[in-house]
């Protein structure tokens, strides 16, 4: 039986994962990531049989210390591997138990590693396995760690420009190296909006396994596709492979599977998803028919564990009534009871619970069959050869007004996962750190699942996400959340700077439109010091701009790379009353920016993705750091833009006194303003228009990758108007500044 749970952490600590092993002295080991600040570190616990010793901490790193492995050799010997952070950059790391001690931290990867796994052979070398974005996209490597702790050459195992991620590792009788990892397609994260479909892949279009083995030096592969294990009609989304080698040297594998959604579209988006496991063994030269695990639905990254059953255990069964198992494993895994199809609003998960079983071998092992490993083709051209300096020429950019110096953050404040109810297309929580880490290289952004997954367990998984991933010097995500209501009170996504803001119910009345959503949501924002941002304006998601508080509603999204511009009607890549794209139900023009501002409201810009789309929509602001605080108060400011790639735009006004003043501000002035702009393109800058409440009153067509001038309103007059510039390159990219709102008075 079970023994009693025993407490190794103080009530109320942030840990994340456990890692368990025994000894070759009979100690159990059990290491987790904890918080402490904004950091996480490894500490470990041992237990010799008798009692329990002190926590001790195993790493003092600058960022997070997570994704850690505890793997015993043949010998008992335990080694530890895990991700750390050095200078922003994630690594391997590895770490080996000499006696009662640790060893100090070793580096084993380079930059931009992911999620290692590690295995160990007959003679001691152990083999780590991670994924990485040194190339510009995931690819597999692998290295050898001697018996002595030399380390071998580092092995890049994939080559191509597909997503190959996931890699897991086990050793056979034979000492041979078994590495899985599930592929997508080339050009990951990279450009996918409505309107432009063919260039990239979105996080979650397809998956598939893929196996490698290493033999003296040599990589083959298994004779037979893992895929042609599954039953036929789960052959899109079959991910996450881990392998175990048994006690009779049988290789064993575990896969996930997309199995059910109660909706989906040519675009990938799709709702109510179901993920189960499937567990084969290879068998000569074939997999075995997968089995679907009983009672393991849950999320597309649950945790799932394999190991191998003990030696020459009898097992009594109708077929085999006391007769000697040929090896097996165990497996262990999270359950969620998923219902489908689920309650319209309601979330598809209904509680979580822990299972665990075991499959015998069932017959002899069978000697494997191998074949010459090949990848295939899929070397797509890199779409933006030009990003990383892009990135960088944003980042290092310095605007001095005011007595202050802002910096540039990136972000994305519309993005979704799984968690939401309509989220089977978006990938998981950990593709959304990925792309934003990653294939975007963004600063800054949010996790906005409706309502957090409606759902107080999965806010509470996005919160301690969000702190998992905040890599000093890197990317530093807030927490938020989509609050859903329909036309005409709006969809909006709300922000804050700090963790355990409760999420604002949604009443009947507020979805029916006969309350409004303002009394409800601005006093709640003030006190919790957060801000919201209108979204997916012109459309049935939209708002007729019924409520605006500038205290805590300071911008809208102005372009969303899964629908359209909702600058106006008619506008470059906008709707308009003979086009409509339709992707948020029906048409409402009353939504459109131009009529926000025309209402006198002050409206700040900023581009984000909603589902799906990735890599054409960022929100720009102009912040003093990267301090939580600092950047929900720029965005506060409205000192932002929006914009559909990496361009850098730097909007300001000038009055008579010379006093400058930021996109977003507003002023009183006795004398025109002098206006003055300056564009970085991210490519050919075709126009840099400058709007003035609704007009078009200077234009400037450069023709190159930079611009800038200063431009003086002399048709000014008394009264407030609102002046904002807009981008338009080449290669149809844009950027919308935050307008500048300035009143005259004396004219």
């Amino acid at each position: 039986g079970w023994a009693a749970p025993e407490a190794l952490t103080a009530a109320g600590l942030d840990v994340f994962r456990t890692a368990i092993a025994q000894d070759a002295g009979g100690r159990v080991w059990v290491v987790w990531s904890q918080r402490e600040g904004e950091v996480w570190d490894l500490v470990a616990r041992s237990n010799d049989g008798r009692a329990w010793s002190a926590p001790r901490k195993l790493t003092n790193g600058n960022g997070p210390n997570f994704f850690h492995k505890l793997v015993r050799d043949r010998a008992g010997n335990l080694h530890l591997v895990w991700v750390g952070h050095q200078n922003a950059r994630s690594h391997v790391m590895w770490s080996k138990l000499a006696g009662d001690n640790w060893g100090a931290a070793q580096e084993i990867s380079g930059a931009s590693a992911w999620m290692p796994d590690a295995a160990a052979d007959s003679k001691g070398n152990l083999y780590v396995a991670w994924d990485s974005y040194r190339t510009g996209n995931y690819d597999i490597f692998m290295r050898r760690i001697g018996v002595d702790g030399d380390l071998g050459p580092l092995q890049q195992v994939t080559r191509s420009s597909r997503f190959q991620a996931h890699a897991s590792v086990a050793v056979d009788g034979a000492d041979r190296v078994w590495l899985a990892w599930d592929e997508s397609g080339a050009n990951w994260g990279k450009d996918y909006a409505r309107d432009d479909t063919w260039r990239g892949t979105t996080l979650y279009s397809d998956r598939r396994p893929r196996v490698a083995v290493l033999e003296n030096g040599r990589w083959s592969a298994p004779a037979a596709d893992p895929m042609a294990a599954m039953p036929r009609r789960y052959d899109r989304y079959v991910e996450g492979p881990q392998l175990a080698a048994d006690s009779t040297g049988r290789i064993w594998m575990a896969l996930r599977a997309r199995t059910s959604t109660a909706m989906n579209r040519a675009d990938f988006w799709a709702n109510n998803g179901r993920w189960d496991m499937f567990l084969t063994a290879y068998e000569g030269d074939r997999w075995r028919p997968a089995a679907q695990i009983p009672r393991s639905s849950t999320r597309p990254d649950g945790p799932f564990q394999l190991a191998p059953a003990g030696e020459g255990v009898w097992a009594a069964s109708k077929d085999r009534p006391g007769g000697l198992s040929h090896g097996g494993v165990w497996a262990v895994w999270t359950h969620d009871n998923r219902q489908f199809p689920a309650a319209a609003g309601q979330p598809n998960r209904r509680h979580n619970e822990i299972d665990f079983a075991r499959v015998d071998g069932a017959s002899a092992v069978s000697t494997p069959v191998f074949v010459a490993f090949a990848e295939g083709p899929a070397n797509a051209a890199l779409i933006h050869p030009r990003e990383a300096s892009d990135i960088e020429r944003a980042r290092a950019y310095r605007a001095q007004t005011g007595g202050a110096e802002l910096r540039i953050l990136r972000g994305d404040f519309h993005r979704h996962t799984e968690i939401s109810p309509d989220g089977a297309g978006d990938g998981s929580l950990e593709d959304y750190f990925r792309y934003m880490i990653d294939a975007a290289g963004m600063d800054t952004g949010i996790v906005s699942d409706h309502n957090a997954g409606v759902d107080e367990y999965t806010w509470w998984r996005t919160e301690k996400a969000i702190d998992l991933f905040k890599i000093p010097g890197g990317f530093t995500p807030l927490f938020g959340y989509e609050r859903s209501v329909p036309y005409p009170n709006g969809h909006r996504n709300v922000v804050f700077a700090q963790r355990g803001v409760h999420v604002l119910p949604i009443s009947p009345a507020e979805s029916q439109g006969t309350v409004n959503t303002g009394p409800i949501l601005y006093p709640y924002l003030k006190q919790n010091r957060g801000i919201c941002m209108l979204h997916s304006l012109a459309t049935d998601q939209g708002s007729d701009y019924r409520d605006n508080d500038p205290e805590v509603e300071p911008l809208v999204e102005i372009y969303q790379g899964y629908h359209a511009n909702y600058e106006y009607e008619g506008a470059p890549r906008a709707e308009s009353k003979d086009y409509n794209v339709m992707a948020h139900g029906p048409y409402r023009p009353s939504g459109f920016y131009w009529n926000a501002l025309n209402q006198g409201l002050k409206l700040g810009t900023e581009s984000s993705s909603d589902h799906i789309s990735t890599h054409t929509s960022y929100t720009m602001i102009f912040s003093p750091s990267t301090d939580r605080r600092d950047m929900v108060e720029s965005m506060r400011k409205r000192h932002t833009y929006g914009a559909t790639d990496n361009i850098v735009l730097d909007f300001r006004a000038r009055d008579r006194q010379g006093t400058e003043w930021m996109m977003g501000d507003a002023f009183d002035a006795s004398a025109p303003a002098v206006l003055h702009v300056k564009v970085l393109g991210a490519g050919t800058i075709e126009s840099v228009e400058v709007v003035k409440d609704g007009t078009f009153i200077y234009k400037m067509e450069p023709n190159a990758d930079t611009a800038e001038f200063e431009f003086t309103d002399a048709a000014a007059r008394n009264g407030s108007s609102w002046y904002y510039v807009r981008v338009i390159q080449a290669d149809r990219n844009m950027a919308w500044s935050s307008p500048i709102w300035v009143t005259y008075t004396g004219r």
